[in-house]
C-alpha cells in the first residue's frame, strides 16, 4: 500500500467532490435539500418535490460516488496495491479526505464563512439554522463525526476494494 498515493488521491477526489457539490448547490440550491438540517428543510415554503430528489441521487450516484469509486480503485490498483483489505483501507483513506474536504470546505469555510448567502434555499433566509453553532452541532458535526466515518467510509471503501479486485482480474 502506497500511503503518498492514497492521501493524495484522496485529496484530489475531495477537490473533485467538494468542487462540484459546491457548482451544484450555486446553480441549483433546491437540488442539494438534503444536504441542509432538518429544520431548514422543514421551513421552506416549498418542500422538495419527487422530481427534484430522484434528481439529487442521480447527481450523487453518477456525478459523485460513481466517478469517484472507479477512479479511488484504478489508481490503487495501478499504484500496486493488492487484497481486499488492503484496498479497503487505502478506500477508507480516500474517503475520509473527501470527508474531511467535506467539512472544512463546505460546512465551515464555504458555506459558514465565505459565502452563506449563495447556500440558502429560497424562502429559508434568516432561518437560525443557518448560525454556525446550530449548523455544526445539528447537522455538520453528526454527519462528519459520525455518519461518514462509521458508515459511509466503510461501505464506499468495502465497494471500492471490491471493484478494485475486479480490475485486477481484467
Amino acid at each position: 500500500m502506497n500511503w503518498t498515493r492514497s492521501i493524495l488521491d484522496g485529496l484530489a477526489m475531495a477537490a473533485y467532490f467538494n468542487l462540484f457539490a459546491a457548482a451544484a448547490a450555486l446553480c441549483k440550491p433546491r437540488l442539494m435539500f438534503p444536504c441542509y438540517p432538518p429544520a431548514i428543510i422543514k421551513a421552506a415554503k416549498e418542500p422538495p418535490t419527487k422530481r427534484e430528489a430522484a434528481g439529487y441521487w442521480r447527481w450523487i450516484i453518477f456525478g459523485e460516488l460513481l466517478p469517484l469509486l472507479l477512479y479511488g480503485a484504478l489508481s490503487a490498483v495501478a499504484g500496486g496495491t493488492h487484497g481486499f483489505w488492503r484496498l479497503a483501507l487505502t478506500g477508507y483513506i480516500q474517503w475520509m479526505m473527501v470527508n474531511i474536504g467535506d467539512l472544512f470546505f463546505l460546512d465551515v469555510w464555504l458555506i459558514q464563512k465565505k459565502a452563506k448567502n449563495l447556500f440558502v434555499i429560497p424562502g429559508t433566509e434568516g432561518h437560525p439554522g443557518y448560525e454556525f453553532k446550530a449548523w455544526m452541532k445539528d447537522y455538520a458535526l453528526p454527519e462528519h463525526l459520525l455518519q461518514w466515518p462509521l458508515l459511509l467510509c466503510p461501505l464506499l471503501a468495502a465497494a471500492q476494494a471490491g471493484l478494485g479486485l475486479l480490475l485486477q482480474k481484467l
